[in-house]
């Protein structure tokens, strides 16, 4: 399994609670149809930074889901659905990255790479 975290920023004149509904809808509405891959599609928001105002958390089967998913927006569909996620997300200023090494840490178990 890969995961991908997902730094994301809202278009302006949203609040923040409308957003994270928006946000939550679409990934209802879109993701699960259109990236029927993904096993988790986990929507938090942030406090504590003006950077990003939330995180997606994303498990994909492998990289080469991930890459499909990405070509896939190069299609009609995959635009279609792009400019969707446009009306409330500045895509262009999200950051995408991929864990590569995970543990779980606690006193009872130590060091659990995952």
């Amino acid at each position: 399994m890969l995961k991908t975290l997902t730094f994301v920023r809202m278009q302006p004149g949203w609040s923040r609670d409308a957003f994270f509904k928006r946000w939550c809808e679409h990934t209802h509405e879109w993701d699960l149809r259109d990236h029927p891959e993904i096993s988790l599609n986990r929507l938090m928001m942030l406090e504590g930074t003006e950077d990003y105002v939330g995180v997606a958390e994303n498990h994909w089967p492998d990289q080469e889901s991930l890459d499909a998913a990405i070509a896939w927006y190069a299609t009609e569909a995959g635009q279609i659905h792009w400019r969707d996620l446009n009306t409330f997300m500045d895509t262009e200023n999200c950051l995408t990255v991929t864990i590569v090494n995970e543990a779980v840490i606690d006193s009872s178990r130590g060091i659990t790479p995952i």
